[in-house]
């Protein structure tokens, strides 16, 4: 996982399947910003082989949840119960930030 920071706030994004980290309360703070100070989130491809693939918390281990996005339901969000915390994998950002702007 590689960190970087998108407008001071701190993610990860895993550098083999484009997929992102983000802790709890950074998604949705991302996703309010203007599309040009998140360019950065907005690249990756889905990757089928990834599909319904049980995750793991990378802060405390926990086997992540998959649940619908209430702002897009064809992207499903791996959430992490004990922490907040929610993985996206590759272009599941863009797909988000697009339907936000409806």
């Amino acid at each position: 996982m590689n960190v970087f920071s998108v407008e001071g706030v701190a993610v990860e994004r895993c550098s083999s399947c484009s997929g992102i980290w983000f802790d709890a309360r950074e998604l949705s703070q991302l996703l309010e910003q203007d599309a040009r100070q998140v360019a950065s989130l907005r690249r990756g491809r889905d990757n089928q082989q990834l599909e319904g693939k049980k995750g793991f918390c990378p802060r405390d281990g926990s086997e992540l949840l998959r649940v619908y996005s209430s702002i897009n339901q064809s992207v499903i969000i791996d959430a992490c119960a004990d922490c907040r915390g929610i993985w996206l994998d590759g272009g599941e950002f863009e797909k988000l930030f697009s339907a936000r702007q409806l």
